[in-house]
């Protein structure tokens, strides 16, 4: 890992939990982050923590469920950097709510960050890693894709559809150089979770910078080699709350 080049890496979701341990990571690698949130005050103060670390941390202020966002974001980085070598669509939202007692808006609001955000994001800087023949895209998904949490319905539907979504793309471009990478974390101890959550389950819960810590080095494998899939959960298993 020593030994590769710096990247362009653009992160969403950064001003926080995982993504902003994923910052934090790739930046002391000496990679230079697109650190992307809807927070300014969090992400100026992320990049000011960073000053002095290998690489650079670049705050942007992007809303994934905002098309006109994402697409003025990505624009922005196109003029600046030329190209994104490694997307991290790390933003998400949940309420912890039965499924008759989700309100239109919440699920409006979930689906539209969890599963539309992936798709804009992703749909923003695919053209120029096709044209270049290189790149790679990591989704921070969730491990409620692949079982049933009572109180997530429409959280696990985002997250599935957007497993679906990603393996089918991985399929569509694996012959032209691009890799596609579906992380499945448990229960990790992030803002998302409720006060009282965190505070009971703090000591069984995964770590923000230990999933990042797993997701850094599968990006820096060889060209010849791509990790499909990663699941990482506790060492307890599910929480029961």
């Amino acid at each position: 890992m020593a030994n590769r080049s710096p990247r362009i890496v653009w992160i969403t979701g950064a001003s926080s939990g995982i993504g902003k341990a994923l910052v934090e990571l790739f930046v002391a690698w000496g990679d230079t982050v697109l650190a992307s949130a809807r927070n300014k005050g969090k992400l100026i103060t992320l990049q000011r923590s960073l000053a002095g670390a290998a690489g650079e941390c670049i705050p942007l202020v992007c809303d994934v469920r905002d098309e006109r966002s994402v697409r003025t974001t990505a624009k922005e980085i196109r003029a600046r950097f030329k190209r994104v070598d490694l997307l991290i669509n790390n933003a998400g939202m949940t309420t912890f709510k039965d499924f008759v007692g989700t309100s239109v808006r919440e699920f409006d609001g979930i689906i539209g960050t969890n599963l539309r955000g992936m798709f804009l994001v992703t749909n923003s800087v695919l053209p120029g890693m096709l044209k270049r023949r290189r790149g790679m895209i990591v989704n921070v998904q969730s491990f409620a894709a692949k079982t049933t949490y009572t109180g997530s319905s429409v959280y696990s539907a985002s997250k599935s559809g957007a497993a679906a979504m990603m393996d089918c793309l991985r399929a569509e471009v694996r012959g032209n150089g691009i890799k596609v990478l579906n992380v499945y974390p448990g229960a990790t101890l992030t803002p998302m979770w409720k006060a009282p959550h965190q505070k009971r389950f703090a000591e069984v819960m995964m770590a923000s910078g230990e999933v990042a810590r797993q997701v850094f080095e599968a990006t820096c494998l060889p060209d010849s080699m791509m990790v499909e899939e990663i699941v990482l959960r506790p060492q307890m298993g599910d929480l029961t709350v």
